[in-house]
């Protein structure tokens, strides 16, 4: 049975290997798209809030002259009570209203950088602590005004993310589980015959090491059938040994 339990171990092993891959790339690919969902959101919440400032940067009035700007924000982020804040800036960069709380005077220097990126159109983008999202307020020439920046935490991607790898990590088990059983059945019964083969020639083997050893204390064994073709080959090969062996001692007292 060692041949058969290598071959189930390393079977098991390529099993393994192959699911914990398989896990991996599905729980990335799975992470990147509900990323691009949430960001995608960000950026519809920021172009249904954009119209009044638009509306204002049209006829040339600057963004931090927007009446009730405090209260439309307010509006646009009760839309999904999980926003962490919207903010409104000005061309470059400078927050001019904000939902409340604690207002930074810019906006982070990942949201500058993705929009001078995007160069006019909507973005958003991952950062370390959540997500961002916005659309630029532009005049009627096309001139950028500032734009609408929205705020999103990254605990509800992570833990979407950790439900869906348990959820493959539970029927990888059971696939496992389901996998280990089959190739048992399988090389048991496909393996049958080289097994006995094995278990033949490994009994044999040790048979006749120990019939040698014990030639002395005047035991001995009794060959079966399966095994006299190997026995015969064993007992040639130890006969020639030894005559090989007294040729060479014989050599060696005639060059005395």
């Amino acid at each position: 049975m060692t041949l058969f339990w290598r071959i189930w171990f390393a079977v098991s092993a390529v099993n393994v290997l192959v699911l914990a891959i398989f896990l991996g790339l599905a729980g990335l690919q799975f992470a990147s798209i509900n990323a691009a969902l949430v960001g995608e959101r960000l950026v519809v919440i920021a172009s249904r809030t954009v119209a009044p400032f638009a509306a204002s940067a049209r006829l040339g009035l600057p963004l931090s002259e927007v009446r009730n700007a405090p209260a439309l924000l307010e509006r646009a982020r009760r839309t999904d009570e999980d926003i962490v804040a919207l903010y409104v800036f000005d061309d470059a960069g400078k927050i001019v209203h904000s939902t409340g709380g604690a207002t930074p005077v810019d906006i982070p220097p990942d949201a500058a950088a993705a929009r001078r990126a995007a160069r006019g159109a909507a973005w958003y983008r991952e950062t370390p602590e959540g997500f961002i999202g916005g659309v630029d307020v532009t005049a009627a020439d096309a001139s950028s005004y500032g734009g609408i920046l929205v705020v999103y935490p990254g605990r509800g991607n992570l833990t979407q993310v950790r439900s869906m790898i348990a959820e493959l990590l539970e029927g990888a088990l059971v696939a496992l589980m389901v996998s280990g059983v089959v190739g048992t059945l399988l090389l048991r019964y496909g393996l049958a015959g080289a097994i006995r083969d094995f278990q033949a020639i490994d009994t044999t083997y040790g048979a006749f090491e120990r019939s040698t050893w014990r030639q002395g204390a005047g035991t001995g064994w009794t060959p079966t059938a399966e095994s006299l073709p190997l026995l015969g080959k064993l007992r040639s090969a130890e006969a020639s040994y030894h005559s090989t062996g007294r040729a060479l001692a014989a050599a060696e007292e005639r060059s005395k």
